[in-house]
């Protein structure tokens, strides 16, 4: 899209779009309670069509990296791909090209489960993903815990 006049109405769009997806982002963060139960679903592993995906663990350093990465406000414009997760999870470039290799497939791995979870979905006829309004929920719920609840009861307990 090209910065003219004459586009303006296809920016409007898009900020349309924008705007409503980040607003129905933010009203499935605000229930707490029912992404609890959710929770549960995460640890244990799941089968899709015959398909098994791996149990996620919301208290791993590795996974709360992964939800950061993908809750991150820089795809709710147009999603995320395989690239920006490498560069949010590995902040130095790879040695070699097979290190590169390695990443890519790792990432690929990582998507793989969070679409089996139902935490990011597929955008049609592109390679980019969006994380659902269940997957904010839930991962709204992991980081607060882990960086606000956690802390203050085990402030109060010590």
């Amino acid at each position: 899209m090209r910065k003219s006049v004459a586009n303006l109405w296809r920016f409007a769009q898009v900020v349309a779009q924008t705007n409503a997806r980040y607003l129905e982002a933010l009203a499935q963060v605000q229930t707490k309670g029912e992404a609890i139960g959710d929770l549960d679903g995460l640890c244990r592993p799941r089968r899709v069509n015959g398909r098994r995906f791996a149990r996620l663990n919301p208290v791993a350093a590795e996974d709360v990296a992964l939800f950061t990465a993908v809750a991150a406000g820089d795809h709710l414009v147009r999603g995320f791909r395989n690239r920006d997760l490498a560069q949010r999870l590995y902040p130095t470039p790879p040695a070699n090209r097979q290190e590169a290799l390695r990443r890519c497939a790792r990432v690929s791995r990582l998507i793989a489960k969070l679409r089996g979870h139902g935490l990011v979905a597929k955008v049609k006829d592109c390679r980019l993903y969006r994380v659902t309004n269940s997957g904010y929920r839930i991962i709204a719920a992991i980081l607060s815990f882990q960086r606000v609840e956690f802390p203050r009861n085990y402030q109060m307990a010590t």
